[in-house]
């Protein structure tokens, strides 16, 4: 896959993270409280961790994953 921003070649992997993951449209003390309707919980578990599968470019830092496709890492 290319980088959509600088146009390099990406690098296929797997974005491993926490219980809890948030994209929020402002920055937010606690991330769990979604404050705008643009807000979304991309992660939200009590015992477990996510993985994704992604594509990271290595030149411009960019990340690019589908957090609809997750997958609990064992």
């Amino acid at each position: 896959m290319n980088c959509p921003n600088c146009e390099r070649d990406m690098q296929q992997g797997v974005l491993q993270a926490g219980n809890l993951m948030a994209f929020n449209k402002t920055r937010h003390k606690v991330s769990l409280l979604s404050r705008e309707e643009a807000d979304v919980m991309i992660v939200q578990k009590a015992f477990t961790s996510t993985d994704f599968g992604g594509w990271i470019c290595r030149k411009c830092g960019l990340i690019v994953f589908d957090y609809t496709k997750q997958f609990t890492r064992w």
